[in-house]
């Protein structure tokens, strides 16, 4: 006999799906005006294409230089995880594991840069840079990158790391381990499902991150996939069947990353979560 649900039950049913309606939305709506033209998408907006204009990808393409920006964008998500989720283990396994003075507050202070907003580091950031001449390299944008991506790493860790046993760390400095094996030979292969759910979202926060490369990068060539967006908007016109086309080219490889990796993102964000 089936379970009889409360009324709360379905409520919150009610609730959720509309916050996934929501969400899912302008997903659907960019993938139809993308097979449209600029006229029949101020015609009706919410109709279905009446002809599946496949030109504007190949117009995409072609204007927003997608393919140079969407590998400059990936070479700098690749630095920016590597850095982040290697430096970020090794302060949470420090925080995680080690006692001393002002731990806490440490922690605290990594963790209080997530509410740091980008816009009030924008102006002192690119006078100093200005100042050093270091526009448009990229190692020191990985390491601007990394930097804000360091407190959710942190956080996540930092969580994920308090729930492996110390138990297994105790055996491996019995047999003569020094903290460095410990780190790199166990607790890092075992940190592996928190490293590739934080990195998920680390990989989103430079994918779409726009204001760092607009200041920090003016050379063309070196551009991302955000400033790629920006060329279908002009002076005097818009092309907004090309530009949807283009917002669906860039929305692809998160999501296909997203649906490979969801378990592990999933069971990396429960397990830190259990004695976070």
């Amino acid at each position: 006999m089936r379970k009889k649900q409360s009324v709360g039950y379905y409520i919150a049913f009610a609730v959720f799906f509309l916050i996934a309606l929501i969400n899912v939305y302008p997903l659907v709506f960019s993938i139809f005006c993308s097979f449209k033209g600029n006229l029949e998408i101020f015609s009706s907006f919410t109709a279905l294409p009446k002809k599946l204009r496949f030109e504007n990808y190949l117009t995409a393409w072609r204007v927003g230089n997608i393919g140079r920006y969407f590998l400059n964008t990936l070479i700098l998500a690749a630095g920016t995880l590597c850095a982040a989720g290697l430096f970020g283990a090794m302060a949470s396994y420090i925080l995680s594991r080690f006692h001393f003075i002002g731990k806490s507050k440490l922690y605290l202070l990594f963790i209080s840069g997530m509410m740091i907003p980008i816009q009030a580091v924008l102006i002192p950031l690119s006078y100093i840079f200005g100042k050093m001449g270091i526009i448009n390299n990229y190692p020191v944008l990985v390491m601007l990158y990394a930097a804000f991506c360091f407190p959710m790493t942190i956080l996540i860790l930092t969580g994920f790391m308090n729930s492996i046993p110390t138990e297994l760390e105790e055996a491996m400095i019995i047999d003569g381990a020094s903290i460095y094996q410990v780190f790199f030979q166990m607790v890092l292969p075992l940190s592996v499902p928190g490293i590739i759910s934080v990195s998920i979202f680390n990989f989103i926060q430079v994918w779409n991150n726009l204001l760092f490369p607009l200041i920090f990068i003016t050379d063309k060539e070196k551009g991302t996939i955000s400033m790629g967006l920006l060329a279908f908007f002009g002076e005097y016109s818009t092309d907004y069947s090309a530009s949807m086309a283009g917002i669906c080219l860039t929305t692809i490889p998160v999501i296909i990353l997203y649906i490979f990796f969801q378990d592990k993102v999933e069971n990396g964000l429960m397990s830190g979560a259990l004695k976070g």
